[in-house]
């Protein structure tokens, strides 16, 4: 034990004197150093210092730190702090990023909680507290910049120009609360927006004002703002811009026109308010125009325009283009197109008129590919050219088709009427409009003028022109001809008649029409017309024909192919039968059969006897009511009562028209009959045949005059006689023979 405490003293002995030892060292060193003399403060001055911190919390997270290199702190003429070398740091809500702030000096005014910098200042928003930014920072260069320390707030009413990694920009005063993350740029602001990939295309934002909404991820332009990125140009009053990771992905704006133009082709559009939505490159997806919404288009086909409430474009995306795709018009929609017109003719138009209506367009996206209608709609074609008509289409649904240069090409109609509207001639009243109607119809237009060069309409097809009206199962107008023509069960009438046909061919232009097979047609008769005759007007007129032929104004009839014309009991029918109700003739050929019955009263004494019917064949027939004559030639044979009259000609005059109508008419009065003349009668026991040249009958008193060609009579009962004229009175069963000088009466008597 006292061996071990005299070791202890001995240490404790050697670590005093190594202590006093290196004292004594330092001490001679400290004493060569030279002296430093503290640099003397300015006037005014109370305190100074370098790398000074300001710090204020909220007791869990910072809220504001003020860093400068240098420091004075002055009393007059106000209490300040002068910083140098300044770092403001205003931290957002979550304490995880902060706004910094940059400036070669600044005054701090702690009691007043605000920090002024007179000078350059740069602000770079939401820097990481830890660790390296991986998001884009938005930097701001500007001057006389005013900090609230309680709040972060700073403002400047001096110009600032700002960038980011997607773009920079400038503007006149600008204010930024790190609280609600909110930047004002308050006046002249201009933004250039580049995206986030080397080949995106720039676009300029240009407005009276501007807030940025970080947290929101918006922009707000106000009162006023434009934005222009190559050809596309929008304007608009408050515009509010959405973002997405940077990068713009919609935009709102009000009182909104835009201008898109490429060569060839020029696209305006506005409306009340318009929304745009990008893709993630901030290429342009679709335009939503709500409000007055207004499209025009020009380009080398000509112009379209559209007006409706609300419009959807609807853009592809191709080789880093923005190419219009479809165009979608809903609510009170008018489509008006002018293709280009030449020098000197008037402007064609088309005029579509829908709820909703629907724009395909071609791959380039410049030029219409197709237009169709989702609700009723009405389509006016205005034509290109003097003096062709005006068109009106009304459907339940259309489609229709274009062609190069925005030229219509084809329409497709669902429940369809048509109205068109023919000019007026010189001096001529406006002609009565033609209306039709059918469950479905086409049209077919030039490819070069757009005019209307084809229209089919088939399901139920109804027309009307004035008081003309027709039906048929189908209708096809060809325009070059103004030709209508209409097939299966086809009917056409007007107050004066009908016909009705497999197939009606009606000639706009002129009135004219032809029918072909199985053709029936009625004709009512015509007032203040003349009675009587072979076919009389004042009476109804049937036929059939297996065609049908009528021009003039239904003044020229052409009946063909087992033709049968009727009135009442009077009946005519041959291959061909030719009406001239301007002449009032008629003409007739090809196996020609006519039959008329005598009226009621006839030159009969016995005023109770039955109307007699006549019967002729021929080979032709023609009647001249004029004369009341009718001319039957070739192959005649006539048949009355017991009578039978072969000849090679026939000529039956009828009764003149009479103030008794039931005495004139078709009643035969007289019949001539010429060359080869043979004539049967036949009577209850007795037969007579008579044969001449020529040969007279008279049917008032039963006459029969036979003379030409060595006339000759042969009686059943009397025997034969011969004379240069013979004259027979069936009723009175007498004869006259007038004798030749150079030929005498020759008599065969039949005795019993």
């Amino acid at each position: 034990m006292r061996r071990t405490r005299r070791v202890f003293l001995v240490a404790i002995l050697a670590i005093l004197c190594g202590v006093g030892a290196t004292y004594y060292l330092r001490l001679r060193m400290e004493r060569r150093k030279p002296v430093v003399v503290p640099k003397s403060m300015r006037a005014n001055v109370q305190m100074a210092g370098q790398d000074w911190v300001y710090r204020k919390d909220d007791g869990q997270r910072p809220i504001v730190e003020v860093r400068a290199k240098d420091m004075e702190r002055v009393e007059k003429p106000a209490a300040k702090t002068l910083l140098k070398g300044v770092e403001l740091r205003l931290f957002h809500k979550e304490g995880r990023t902060y706004d910094l702030v940059k400036s070669a000096s600044a005054e701090f005014d702690e009691g007043a909680g605000s920090l002024f910098s007179g000078g350059a200042v740069e602000i770079t928003l939401a820097v990481p507290a830890e660790g390296e930014p991986k998001g884009r920072l938005l930097s701001i260069q500007s001057s006389a910049v005013r900090f609230d320390a309680a709040t972060g707030k700073a403002t400047t009413d001096a110009p600032a120009r700002f960038s980011f990694d997607l773009g920079d920009g400038e503007a006149v005063g600008a204010s930024y609360d790190p609280r609600t993350r909110e930047l004002q740029l308050h006046n002249r602001v201009v933004l250039r927006w580049r995206g986030n990939g080397p080949n995106q295309k720039l676009m300029v934002i240009e407005a009276g004002q501007l807030v940025y909404r970080e947290s929101e991820s918006k922009v707000l332009l106000g009162p006023w703002s434009r934005m222009k990125r190559e050809q596309l140009s929008l304007s608009g009053a408050a515009t509010e811009i959405t973002l997405e990771q940077g990068n713009i992905r919609r935009v709102d704006t009000r009182q909104a026109s835009g201008e898109d133009a490429v060569p060839g082709r020029r696209m305006k559009f506005g409306a009340d308010q318009m929304h745009l939505d990008l893709s993630a490159k901030s290429e342009i997806e679709k335009i939503t125009g709500v409000g007055k919404a207004r499209l025009e288009t020009l380009s080398d086909g000509g112009q379209t325009i559209i007006r409706t409430d609300q419009v959807v474009l609807d853009f592809e995306v191709r080789d880093k283009e923005s190419i219009l795709r479809k165009a979608l018009a809903h609510g009170g929609s008018v489509l008006e197109s002018h293709p280009v017109a030449k020098a000197g003719e008037p402007k064609a138009s088309r005029i579509l008129r829908s709820e909703v209506v629907e724009i395909q367009m071609r791959p380039d996206g410049e030029e219409i590919e197709m237009m169709q209608t989702h609700s009723p709609g009405t389509l006016d074609l205005t034509p290109g050219k003097a003096g062709q008509p005006k068109r009106q289409l009304t459907a339940e649904r259309m489609t229709m088709v274009y062609g190069a240069k925005n030229q219509l090409r084809s329409f497709r109609g669902v429940q369809v009427t048509t109205k068109t509207m023919k000019p007026a001639m010189a001096k001529q009243r406006q002609p009565a409009p033609a209306l039709t109607s059918s469950r479905d119809m086409t049209a077919e237009f030039h490819p070069a003028t757009g005019e209307m060069t084809r229209m089919e309409q088939w399901n139920d097809f109804k027309y009307r022109e004035g008081e003309q009206q027709a039906t048929a199962a189908k209708a096809t107008l060809d325009q070059a001809l103004n030709l209508i023509v209409l097939s299966t069960g086809a009917r056409v009438w007007d107050p004066t008649g009908s016909v009705k046909a497999d197939q009606i061919e009606m000639n706009q232009a002129s009135g004219d029409f032809t029918a072909v097979g199985k053709v029936e047609s009625s004709r009512l008769p015509e007032k203040q017309s003349s009675s009587g005759g072979m076919l009389a007007q004042d009476e109804p007129m049937q036929a059939k024909a297996a065609r049908m032929v009528s021009t003039g104004g239904n003044q020229h009839i052409v009946y063909e192919g087992d033709a049968v014309l009727w009135q009442t009991t009077n009946r005519l029918q041959a291959d061909r039968v030719v009406i001239q109700r301007k002449d009032q003739k008629l003409l007739a050929s090809g196996k020609v059969v006519s039959q008329f019955l005598d009226n009621k009263k006839t030159r009969k004494k016995d005023e109770t006897a039955e109307p007699v019917l006549t019967l002729v064949r021929s080979d032709t027939l023609d009647y001249d009511d004029r004369q009341k004559m009718a001319w039957y030639k070739g192959h005649v044979r006539l048949l009355r009562g017991g009578m039978d009259v072969k000849s090679k000609e026939l000529r039956a005059f009828l009764e003149e028209e009479k103030n008794d109508k039931e005495q004139a008419g078709s009643s035969l009065n007289r019949a001539f009959a010429d060359g080869d003349v043979e004539i049967f009668q036949a009577a209850p026991g007795r037969t007579r045949r008579g044969s001449s040249e020529h040969a007279e009958y008279y049917v008032a008193d039963e006459k029969v005059i036979l003379k030409g060609g060595n006339p000759q009579m042969v009686d059943s009962v009397k025997g034969t006689t011969r004379g240069r004229e013979l004259t027979y009175w069936a009723n009175s069963d007498s004869l006259q023979v007038d004798g030749a000088p150079a030929q005498p009466v020759v008599s065969k008597i039949r005795r019993k």
